[in-house]
């Protein structure tokens, strides 16, 4: 499978512009695209993100994000409105959740 390049990820989303909006503000990722049904996002080391609503052609589920970072210090961690749904402490990271259960890890880079 040697043709296959890794080309982006996928959240879910009722209101794409609205997700697209949360994670640029959250992550600093640029907007590429933006509206109720379908956004694109794109980090900036090129990697894109697709936040689609389902429909008949576009069959999405909640998806995955992970991050690293050099010290995972909850208290200096806003992901506000993001849930912090666990964390474990020994293995340093911990995992959130949006409103519609797209996932987000972070990771302690060790």
């Amino acid at each position: 499978m040697e043709n296959f390049q890794f080309y982006a990820t996928n959240l879910y989303s009722l209101d794409c512009e609205k997700t697209a909006l949360l994670y640029s503000k959250l992550f600093s990722f640029s907007i590429v695209s933006i509206s109720k049904k379908h956004s694109e996002l794109r980090t900036n080391t090129g990697f894109t993100i697709f936040i689609d609503m389902p429909s008949v052609h576009c069959n999405v589920s909640p998806g995955t994000i992970s991050f690293s970072v050099l010290d995972l210090d909850l208290a200096k961690i806003n992901l506000e409105p993001l849930k912090l749904e666990s964390y474990y402490e020994k293995g340093n990271y911990a995992s959130f959740l949006d409103e519609y259960q797209n996932r987000v890890w972070i990771f302690e880079k060790k």
